[in-house]
């Protein structure tokens, strides 16, 4: 059988990913024409909203055929708001390459992508790309590789010039080595001394050693993760491209020399399999997309055994069965039929239920693997239909959209009563709403969301509820005395019933409770819902024959009420934990933007050129942040927010928003 490998291309955004796959793909005679992304017709972005804004939004998987050899590159985006697409890649690839800019160096992105890899074990190849560009200092980018990588980093070849154009790359164990690249020549050999003992010794006592010797223990390297190969060249004009490909050939780890797959059985065991064709069938559903041809299509991974075209497999995380159609294999959205997919080949298959991550397997494996971790939205917006009469449309397009990208969240708020977009940043969101009028032919419009604000009291206090209606015939009655204590932010609410003596029957306490349910809801200060408090009911009256549920349900409410107004009330605010990753120039000024938005920083941590700030900020305070950080940083910070608790917003700005709260109720009645 041909040996499969399955190569991720990670990298910043603008660093060349996207022209390095083309390149493959030309070079080695798959497509016939060389694309460019400024035409928009390169063959992994061919989504119309990537060919307008010039940069890759979704991945894209294309192959190469070579010998007996088939590798699958996946072109992934680098801008850090499709972090989705950049995990789903991570869980399809068996190798990395990481693409560096030969300008850019090792980028904000390169090292969130980079702590990716790290975490998934995924053997790296690096690239540094561009080196046609005018001016370049490429032994900078070598010492920063250095630098960053530490001693795991091994050149494999070197670039040449005539004058001052780039003409080529020559391999580092040539014997017409540049002595300008001695330093790292020698840097490397020590690296890959330390990869056997027995090499070690030899090159103790000789100094060198042959490139046989290296060539025997470099792919072990690679596949344990104790090496980092760097290769140089230029995607758009195709230098070193050639020797990329024999590379990854020749010492990059094909599946089925990985190590065995780690997943659990139906019982929860930890187990293990090996990546060939002689296990049963099991793989993973990496991406979800809705094709307007062809419905949903499921992107699938085989991990172990073979997948064949109009068979059936069991969803081990759904608990069903799917019936398989055609296979095909993708050169970016063309699609080509295949009746057997091996393990570490990608495919794709119409109309399945299943979902992305799902693990599929033969019908008689029933074993899953782990999910990787979402993380959560810092950008929220509020989306409403542009024209009435579209809500089911809209639905069903939420239904797909979130399915399709996982890093989307929309829900509705119950607090607000709005409908609330979260994603990555505000390209992700302004990409996503794009997606709800070209794709699915609804349009909706985008609005800054209400703040989810909150209320509580400080103190105790006790309060009587009495409701008395007599209007002829049976009347109203309904009568308790409750006591109220603040509890701990985030403890939710406690009713506790200390009734005795039959003050008030049985049957109307939770008629009581729920009164005051009812009127927590509703607010004291400014309509926010109360939270964190225990109600005690301790006494109360009732009449025979005029007591009522409904009687007792507004004696909750009136105690409740009367409580809160003596119990010192306070608003609270959602608080956000931000992590921010800037250059350290850029340090004093990021720090500067949180103090000025009542926020905390609680840690720094400082990982190569970068700082990563961690602080907390009121959620009120973070609208607009992913524009203001671009700005101070000049595009070169990011940052990430997700929910931490509630706090008391200071006194000043509670007043003004009860004061806008209550002028929105007046214009509301007018």
């Amino acid at each position: 059988m041909d040996k499969v490998f399955t190569i991720g291309i990670f990298g910043g955004t603008k660093s060349g990913k996207t022209i390095l796959g083309e390149s493959i793909l030309f070079k080695t005679g798959m497509i016939t024409r060389m694309g460019d992304v400024n035409q928009g017709n390169t063959t992994f972005d061919f989504d119309e909203e990537e060919k307008t804004r010039l940069i890759s939004i979704n991945l894209s998987v294309g192959y190469v055929k070579k010998g007996n050899n088939i590798l699958y590159f996946i072109d992934v985006p680098g801008y850090i708001d499709f972090v989705g697409e950049q995990i789903s890649a991570i869980e399809a690839s068996d190798i990395a390459i990481l693409n560096i800019s030969i300008t850019e160096g090792i980028e904000v992105g390169t090292e969130k992508i980079w702590e990716m890899i790290n975490r998934k074990n995924l053997p790296t190849i690096i690239f540094v790309n561009k080196l046609d560009l005018p001016e370049i200092n490429y032994k900078k980018i070598i010492d920063e590789i250095f630098n960053f990588f530490g001693n795991k980093i091994i050149l494999i070849n070197y670039p040449i010039f005539k004058g001052e154009k780039f003409n080529g790359v020559e391999n580092i164990f040539s014997e017409n080595l540049n002595n300008e690249f001695g330093n790292y020549f020698q840097r490397s050999m020590d690296t890959i001394a330390e990869l056997d003992d027995s090499i070690m010794e030899k090159y103790l006592e000789s100094g060198k050693l042959e490139e046989g010797e290296i060539t025997k223990f470099l792919k072990k390297g690679i596949i344990e993760r104790k090496v980092i190969p760097v290769l140089f060249g230029s995607g758009l004009n195709q230098i070193g491209i050639e020797e990329l490909v024999n590379f990854i050939i020749s010492f990059a780890p094909s599946t089925d020399e990985l190590p065995a797959l780690k997943c659990k059985d139906i019982n929860g065991n930890e187990i293990e399999i090996e990546r060939n064709g002689k296990q049963p069938f099991t793989g993973i559903i990496f991406k979800t997309i809705f094709d307007p041809f062809s419905g949903r299509l499921s992107y699938i991974k085989v991990l172990s055994g073979k997948l064949s075209s109009n068979s059936q497999f069991l969803n081990s995380s759904k608990g069903i069965k799917e019936r398989v159609g055609q296979l095909y294999k993708m050169q970016g959205r063309k699609q080509e039929p295949v009746e057997v997919a091996y393990p570490g080949e990608i495919v794709t298959v119409a109309k399945l239920n299943s979902q992305t991550f799902d693990t599929i397997c033969d019908l008689n494996t029933n074993v899953i693997f782990e999910k990787p971790h979402i993380p959560e939205g810092a950008v929220s917006y509020s989306i409403a239909p542009k024209i009435k009469g579209t809500e089911d449309k809209l639905g069903n397009a939420i239904g797909r959209i979130v399915e399709e990208d996982l890093t989307i969240r929309i829900f509705r708020d119950e607090e607000t009563g709005e409908t609330i977009i979260s994603g990555m940043g505000d390209l992700h969101i302004d990409i996503t709403v794009n997606k709800f009028k070209n794709k699915f032919s609804v349009e909706v419009e985008k609005g800054i969301p209400k703040i989810a604000y909150k209320e509580t009291i400080t103190t105790t206090a006790n309060a009587e509820g009495k409701y008395k209606r007599q209007t002829g015939g049976r009347g109203q009655y309904g009568h308790c005395f409750i006591k109220i204590e603040p509890l701990p932010r985030g403890a939710g609410f406690e009713f506790v019933d200390q009734i005795v003596g039959g003050a008030i029957p049985r049957n109307f306490i939770p008629s009581v409770e729920k009164g005051v349910r009812e009127a927590m809801k509703k607010g004291f200060l400014a309509n926010y819902p109360i939270v964190d408090i225990r109600v005690i009911l301790y006494d109360g009256s009732y009449h025979v024959v005029d007591s009522s549920d409904i009687a007792f349900q507004i004696a909750g409410s009136m105690a409740l009420q009367k409580a809160v107004s003596q119990a010192n009330p306070i608003l609270l605010e959602p608080i956000v934990n931000v992590e921010i990753r800037v250059p350290s120039d850029f340090v004093g000024d990021v720090i500067g933007t949180i103090n000025s938005k009542r926020g905390k920083v609680l840690d720094m941590i400082s990982s190569s050129n970068y700082q990563i700030i961690k602080s907390q900020v009121p959620l009120a305070e973070m609208s607009n942040y992913t524009n203001e950080l671009r700005s101070i940083t000049s595009g070169k910070g990011v940052y990430s927010m997700e929910f931490s608790h509630y706090e008391e917003v200071p006194s000043h700005i509670a007043a003004k928003i009860i004061e806008q709260r209550k002028k929105e109720k007046e214009e509301a009645k007018v």
